[in-house]
C-alpha cells in the first residue's frame, strides 16, 4: 500500500489549529489592500519571508500583525469560509479552531457579536458547499493576565449555542504559567465549559502537570514536554488525557532542533493518547496531510497506527456522544474501503 496516499486521501479531524493563524497569505494581501493596512511584504513571497520567525516572542508579534488585518464582520466571513474550503480539500470532515477574541476585539473595536456572526456566517457558507463543520474554542491571551479572562469566559459561556465548545488559553508559558489563570479555568468547569489550555511548549513538564491539576484540562494543546517527567507520562497515559501535538509547529518555534528529536513516537510508544495538528499551517509551511506524511517518513507510521491517531481525534473531540459515534462509524468504514481499493 502506498501509505503516503492512504494518508492523504483518509478523512481526518484536526483540534489543534488556530484561525488566525489559518490565513491565507494571498487572503492577508488581499485584507490589507481593501483596508488600507500597510504591510511588510508586497507579495506572497514576501509575506512568507515575513513568515520566518526568529523565536516565540516574534511568531506572537507576527500573528498579530496578521489579526491586524482583521477589520470588518465580511473579513471574518471570508477567512471562515476558507477554513473550510481547505479543510475540505485535505479530507477533514470536522475540526476545533482556536479564535482569540481579546486580540481581535482590541484591534478591531467590532463588538463580539458582530465578530461571531461574520464567523459563523463563513462557516455556515463552508458547511453548505463543502459538508465540513467545526467548532470554536475561545482563548485566552496569557500576555495580558488580569486584563481580559472574565470577558472571554463571558462570550464563550454565552456562545455554546453558536458553536463554542471549551475555554483555551495561549500565549507565552514560560513568561505567564497557568497558576495565573486558576481562578478563570475553575469558574469555567463549574459552569460545565470544557477546558483546553496550551502547556508543554514553551513552558516544561510542570506547565503540562499544572493544567492537569489546576486548570481542569480535558486535552491539553502540545503537552509534548510531559516526556521530561516519566512520572507524568505515566500519570496521562493512565488517565487517557490527549495531548494535541503539532510536530513542525515545534520544529519551526525552536521547541526541539528535528523530528529525530521530537518525542511524539516516545509518547505513542507509552501509551499517550495523541492526536496530530497543524496550529498554524501557513506560518509554519504546513497543513493536517503535510503532518500525517511526517509521522509516516519520520516516526515510522503504519496504516493501523494512522487509522488510529485519526479516529484519537475524533474520540478526544467534544462533540456530543451521539454524534462522536457516528462519526467513528463513517471513519471506520472509510478506512476499510481505502484499504481494499489501495492493497
Amino acid at each position: 500500500m502506498d501509505l503516503f496516499e492512504f494518508a492523504r486521501r483518509m478523512p481526518k479531524a484536526e483540534l489543534h489549529v488556530h484561525l488566525e493563524g489559518s490565513i491565507r497569505p494571498a487572503t492577508v494581501l488581499q485584507l490589507a489592500q481593501r483596508n488600507g493596512i500597510q504591510l511588510p511584504a508586497e507579495d506572497e513571497a514576501g509575506l512568507k519571508k515575513f513568515y520566518q520567525f526568529r523565536d516565540f516572542d516574534h511568531f506572537i508579534q507576527v500573528y498579530f500583525f496578521v489579526t491586524g488585518c482583521l477589520r470588518t464582520p465580511d473579513d471574518y466571513r471570508l477567512i471562515a469560509y476558507e477554513f473550510g474550503a481547505d479543510c475540505a480539500r485535505q479530507n477533514i470532515c470536522y475540526a476545533e479552531a482556536t479564535f482569540t477574541f481579546e486580540t481581535n476585539l482590541r484591534l478591531n473595536g467590532l463588538q463580539w457579536e458582530t465578530i461571531l456572526e461574520g464567523l459563523n456566517a463563513g462557516r455556515a457558507q463552508a458547511r453548505e458547499e463543502y459538508g465540513v463543520d467545526w467548532r470554536w474554542i475561545f482563548d485566552i491571551n496569557r500576555n495580558q493576565p488580569g486584563q481580559q479572562e472574565e470577558r472571554i469566559l463571558k462570550i464563550a459561556l454565552a456562545s455554546r449555542q453558536a458553536g463554542c465548545v471549551a475555554l483555551g488559553l495561549g500565549g507565552s508559558e514560560a513568561d505567564y504559567p497557568g497558576e495565573l489563570f486558576v481562578e478563570v479555568f475553575n469558574r469555567a468547569h463549574r459552569e460545565g465549559l470544557p477546558c483546553v489550555p496550551h502547556a508543554g511548549e514553551t513552558g516544561g513538564a510542570a506547565s503540562v502537570r499544572q493544567a492537569l491539576e489546576n486548570l481542569h484540562a480535558q486535552r491539553i494543546e502540545h503537552g509534548v514536554r510531559a516526556i521530561e517527567d516519566p512520572a507524568l507520562v505515566q500519570l496521562l497515559a493512565e488517565r487517557g488525557t490527549p495531548l494535541d501535538v503539532c510536530p513542525t509547529s515545534n520544529i519551526f518555534l525552536g521547541i526541539y532542533p528535528d523530528f529525530e528529536a521530537h518525542p511524539l513516537r516516545s509518547l505513542w510508544d507509552a501509551g499517550v493518547m495523541l492526536t496530530v495538528n497543524s496550529d498554524d499551517p501557513p506560518m509554519f509551511n504546513t497543513n493536517l496531510n503535510q503532518e500525517y506524511q511526517i509521522l509516516i517518513e519520520h516516526f515510522g507510521f503504519q496504516v493501523d497506527e494512522l487509522e488510529q491517531i485519526s479516529l484519537n481525534s475524533l474520540r478526544a473531540s467534544l462533540l456530543p456522544g451521539a454524534e462522536k459515534e457516528r462519526l467513528i462509524k463513517e471513519f471506520q468504514q472509510e478506512f476499510k474501503d481505502l484499504r481494499k481499493e489501495l492493497t
